[in-house]
């Protein structure tokens, strides 16, 4: 469990809170790339708590403003883009990406009003198909952190995102908790259930790391033809994002899924997903499963619920192969928003396989302390030579799995 004072602090992410402060010392994605083109119609975004407008202007930069025009208010995501920056519809005040008022054309000859006009703007910058922005004090911007989903070129990605009706924290820590995925994901459940009954625990072990925390841990996965015993490998990277891996890295190269939890107020966020494929040994690539129109799970739907049609615990489809529906998803969405908008962790009763969700919220709660306290919380980059590519082979996570068994030997 975890007191109202502390679940507040690290629930509330709008300006001036702790728990936003703390955000808004990283970067985080708010678009893809290919959501704004040059001069195209502004994206209207809303992200820790604040209105913003998201634009490319002519000569490709993007550009993330306050919505509302410094002049009479009106919202800039109905502006134009063009001559260099978004010009707002009722007066035609232009500002570029940078926040500096650049016309006012009802404004008298000669009139140097303008250059003392300096509209809310933060900075972006692009990786991997995704628009990221710093939105905390310019003279603590770190560097964006080049992941290697991000900017690896020896193989294909996929990058996208969706957005989630509750709060960040519970959406993450669903993300990190390892041993629901036997028992949440699992098809024929009225089979699974019993092997899960005679199979091992789930077992997972997790050590803290220069970035966020390593876990390691073998998980039961039921199938159609029997059970399935696998590792599985995650790495959390503060503050709000984590790393799954297929299988035990080793001397193998395998496929990364990267996942960043962005609030867009406090009973809300986006999940940011990027993925890597590196090309198989003789060059293959790797088929990314195909986008076709997508139905948005939600209590408005029930999320998909069917208890004589589908046999899992939740009655939720689980794999809908060649369907709108994306089983996992609408079944995640359903066990972290029924929680409710922020979920009150004064009420919860956790128990030992909880351990690494402990640490998560310990982690993001130092961080938080850390901020106010005028320190650099963990894994703020700044020396470029150790970013030129992050990539998930760090010392303590090797060193960390090599203790972890086999899973080709149970542990009851």
């Amino acid at each position: 469990m975890l007191d109202v004072k502390l679940n507040e602090q690290l629930t509330r992410t709008g300006p001036g809170t702790p728990g936003g402060d703390f955000m808004r010392r990283y970067w985080h994605p708010i678009a893809l790339s290919s959501e704004v083109t040059p001069g195209s119609k502004p994206k209207q975004v809303r992200i820790l708590s604040e209105d913003l407008v998201l634009f490319r202007d002519e000569g490709g930069r993007p550009g993330l403003v306050g919505m509302h025009c410094s002049h009479r208010l009106t919202s800039l995501a109905y502006g134009r883009v063009e001559d260099g920056g978004i010009r707002c519809p009722f007066h035609g005040w232009l500002y570029d990406v940078e926040g500096h008022c650049l016309q006012q054309p009802a404004e008298p000859e000669g009139s140097t009003f303008k250059d003392r006009v300096k509209h809310p703007a933060y900075p972006c910058q692009e990786l991997g198909g995704l628009i990221f922005t710093y939105m905390g004090p310019s003279e603590q911007q770190p560097l964006l952190p080049r992941y290697e989903c991000l900017v690896r070129e020896n193989g294909t990605r996929k990058a996208d995102y969706y957005q989630i009706n509750s709060n960040y924290v519970q959406n993450f820590e669903g993300g990190y908790d390892t041993p629901h995925g036997a028992y949440l994901h699992s098809d024929n459940w009225s089979i699974a259930k019993h092997q899960l009954a005679s199979w091992p625990k789930p077992r997972v072990e997790f050590e803290e790391t220069d970035f966020g925390i390593a876990q390691r841990g073998l998980k039961a996965s039921p199938g159609d033809d029997g059970p399935t015993l696998g590792m599985v490998v995650q790495y959390l990277f503060l503050p709000s994002g984590m790393v799954r891996v297929d299988g035990n890295l080793g001397e193998r190269d395998v496929r990364r899924f990267h996942s960043w939890f962005v609030p867009i107020d406090d009973a809300h966020c986006y999940r940011f997903l990027c993925s890597f494929a590196p090309f198989g040994p003789n060059g293959e690539v790797y088929d990314w499963p195909r986008e076709d129109a997508f139905t948005p799970p939600g209590p408005q739907n029930d999320y998909f619920r069917d208890y004589d049609r589908y046999d899992t615990i939740s009655g939720i489809p689980g794999r809908t192969q060649g369907s709108s529906v994306k089983g996992f998803m609408a079944q995640d969405s359903m066990v972290n928003e029924s929680q409710g908008p922020i979920v009150d962790r004064s009420k919860e009763t956790l128990g030992e396989g909880d351990a690494v969700i402990m640490a998560m919220r310990l982690q993001m709660l130092k961080g938080i302390a850390d901020v106010q306290q005028g320190h650099d919380p963990k894994h703020i980059i700044r020396d470029p030579t150790r970013n030129t590519m992050i990539r998930w082979r760090s010392e303590a996570a090797l060193r960390f799995a090599t203790r972890v068994p086999s899973p080709a030997v149970p542990h009851s």
